[in-house]
């Protein structure tokens, strides 16, 4: 088992290949189960609330009158789970390529992909506009590429309603900054505002930090009870904190 990950991986549970990915998952020594999609950690059972609540409060708090969201992504079902916790949200439409992800995650992650059984929550391809889009996308590898292109973000501009919010996980432009600082630039072309922000979790030796974008053709006013996650201090995000203060 050498597959990078932040905690040690026991065994094996589930190992598939799917028409688009390698789809595994193992049981941890800490954390409960974790998923791994191409090689790549996703999440693990025990603290994958830390990332998924952040993804969707905070974008649907600084909106304010979040009533539509849109899912790209997020085939475990968590992210619509913590959506379907704000009572004034009326449609949530989600789009996941790989049916298998989903399959799997009802079957070993069933916490999570609980969503899937809530009439609010459907997968199908959307074509309406939203107050909130959340692409909860691998990282940048393979299949997941064309989520980090200028076009994308275009695309998903369009899909939008006045005073709309896109929120997109940056986990690995946030370690890479050379791929990091072109994903960013194009966002701050393709929107009025953009800004970022982070969850924590911990681990055995140190904390860990995902990095998310908040994108809006409006001005992001950030509320006070938010405003620790957009402190971006961490020796790793220092590059992003340059960023945006060169462009603003």
């Amino acid at each position: 088992m050498n597959l990078p990950s932040s905690t040690k991986l026991n065994k094996r549970l589930f190992h598939e290949q799917s028409n688009f990915q390698k789809i595994e998952v193992y049981e941890t020594e800490h954390f409960g189960k974790t998923l791994f999609l191409d090689n790549v950690e996703q999440f693990c059972e025990a603290d994958e609330i830390k990332y998924h609540q952040a993804m969707t409060k905070v974008p649907i708090l600084i909106h304010g009158k979040t009533k539509s969201v849109l899912i790209i992504g997020g085939g475990d079902g968590a992210i619509a789970r913590e959506c379907l916790k704000y009572k004034n949200i009326d449609c949530i439409d989600q789009c996941e390529i790989d049916e298998k992800v989903v399959a799997v995650c009802k079957e070993f992650f069933p916490k999570m992909a609980c969503s899937f059984d809530d009439p609010k929550e459907f997968v199908k391809q959307s074509n309406k506009k939203y107050d909130v889009i959340l692409v909860d996308s691998t990282d940048p590898i393979n299949r997941s590429k064309p989520l980090f292109e200028k076009n994308f973000y275009q695309d998903l501009k369009k899909l939008l309603n006045k005073n709309g919010i896109l929120c997109c996980q940056m986990q690995s432009p946030a370690v890479n900054f050379a791929l990091g600082s072109k994903v960013f630039s194009y966002l701050y072309e393709t929107f009025y505002d953009l800004n970022f922000f982070f969850s924590t979790y911990a681990r055995i030796k140190s904390d860990e930090y995902t990095l998310f974008s908040i994108s809006s053709d409006t001005k992001i006013n950030v509320p006070i009870s938010l405003s620790p996650l957009f402190m971006l201090f961490q020796p790793e995000y220092k590059k992003v904190k340059n960023f945006l203060d060169k462009v603003n």
